[in-house]
């Protein structure tokens, strides 16, 4: 079973949206990509671990990003930590609840898996404007 389902013809705009998107499952990876892509973002990765997410996270250009928390064991919120130094807006994306989040990282949208892709398309048109 995915823990996505497929996109409805509502769905929005992000034409012109550059997303960082960190999740370590590939197939879960795969349908998040094709989702935003088929909502004219352009998506930075998938990568899917710490090790490719930061450098990215610290240097790209991005209107915001999609983050998993739990990376192979490792934690995601180090690439969350380093997208608020640099005021891009990010979505959890991830399997963990939102009381596993920090309070100094508290405050972006959290999508517990599973979740619709609709929730997740509609949670990233919100911090991309």
């Amino acid at each position: 079973m995915s823990a996505i389902s497929d996109v409805k013809p509502d769905k929005p705009d992000l034409t012109g949206s550059r997303v960082l998107l960190v999740e370590d499952e590939y197939y879960i990876a795969d349908d998040l990509c094709r989702a935003l892509e088929g909502c004219g973002a352009e998506v930075v990765g998938p990568v899917p671990s710490l090790a490719e997410a930061l450098p990215l996270a610290e240097s790209e250009s991005l209107t915001c990003a999609v983050l998993d928390i739990n990376l192979r064991g490792e934690s995601g919120l180090r690439v969350a930590e380093t997208l608020q130094r640099r005021n891009v807006p990010f979505v959890y994306s991830t399997g963990y609840s939102s009381a596993s989040v920090p309070e100094a990282l508290k405050g972006a949208a959290h999508l517990e898996k599973p979740f619709r892709i609709e929730e997740l398309l509609h949670a990233v048109s919100q911090v991309s404007r």
